[in-house]
């Protein structure tokens, strides 16, 4: 795609353009080559931007005693972004059912869908259009799928589940297993049966490895839009709201709700029974044990200190409630 067509594209103004390059790649300011296109927008860059190798820039604002062609968009970013779709496109799968395939002869099937080799799809279920489901995953009875849904590789779907369209689920993931629910009796963990179901909702994206459990008797849902990292842990009977993100290492105990336009940082955990409020933001390693207020940001993480430090920190601290007790009552 030549400059000046990307600048087109994008409605950009373009700027220094002495040839009407062909650019064949995407790379990042500190590995751009020649026929490249990169991009920048924090200033703090702006001289590592003059060095850069690529052909052409997307930038907010020119750069001066820059030479190469800029393409001055708004948001140079998304602009990178939506080439990034343009220039590395999906690999389009004809459709197919695999001969190694074991599909029920009770499943309804819509049109364009691939299903690959050993996937197993059990009685009652029900695929929409345009439906990719990639070798050796599981579907159970009863499941619903939408329409665009991308199921990649050992992806485990539990019976009586429910998804909407434009889902992506990754490999590893499992979703509908039974909750983490024992009752006492008898000196021992009796199991809790759990019956309820997990409704994901459109737009929603699920990354490798993570857990998704079904409600013991309502629903465990996931509101569209919301995106999950890895390794995420979503206990039954959870409610999440709607554009909210988790990262990597998230867990959530069971009969949890959170709001919409959400953000739980790495390795946040959160208590049972929880109500998180809208647009909160929790940061990396914080434990959540209370209600969270709408609109606020929250932590209790403790940064990397130097390890000798830490020990004469923690030492301080265990003697705090005998301190407290001698200072209590003096001021």
């Amino acid at each position: 795609m030549k400059v000046s067509e990307i600048a087109k594209l994008f409605n950009g103004k373009l700027i220094n353009l002495k040839e009407d390059i062909e650019i064949t790649g995407l790379k990042s300011l500190f590995t751009a080559d020649k026929g490249d296109l990169t991009f920048v927008v924090d200033k703090k860059l702006y001289d590592l931007a003059k060095q850069t190798k690529a052909s052409a820039i997307l930038v907010k604002e020119p750069i001066e005693d820059l030479q190469i062609p800029q393409i001055i968009v708004e948001n140079p970013q998304s602009a990178f972004y939506k080439l990034i779709d343009i220039f590395y496109p999906d690999k389009k799968l004809k459709p197919r059912k695999a001969k190694t395939a074991k599909i029920s002869k009770k499943v309804k099937i819509g049109k364009n869908v691939y299903i690959g080799d050993y996937v197993v799809i059990e009685d009652n279920v029900e695929i929409g259009n345009n439906v990719v489901i990639y070798p050796f995953s599981y579907i159970g009875e009863n499941t619903k799928i939408g329409n665009d849904v991308i199921i990649y590789p050992r992806v485990t779907i539990y019976k009586n589940t429910q998804i909407g369209n434009r889902v992506i689920i990754h490999s590893g993931a499992v979703i509908g297993a039974d909750g983490f629910g024992y009752y006492r009796e008898n000196n021992q963990h009796i199991k809790i049966k759990h019956i309820g179901k997990v409704i994901i909702e459109d737009d929603v994206e699920i990354g490798a490895n993570t857990t998704i459990d079904r409600a013991m008797l309502d629903e465990t849902v996931i509101k569209k839009g919301t995106k999950i990292d890895n390794l995420v842990m979503i206990a039954h009977n959870c409610v999440i709201g709607e554009r909210t993100i988790f990262a990597a290492q998230v867990g959530i105990a069971g009969s949890t709700k959170v709001g919409n336009d959400v953000i739980l940082a790495g390795q946040v955990g959160v208590a049972d029974h929880i109500k998180i409020g809208d647009n909160v933001i929790v940061t990396g390693k914080s434990g959540v044990w209370s209600n969270l207020e709408s609109g606020k940001m929250y932590g209790s993480n403790i940064p990397a200190m130097e390890w000798s430090k830490w020990k004469r920190v923690l030492a301080v601290l265990v003697k705090l409630p005998d301190i407290y007790k001698k200072l209590k009552g003096k001021f």
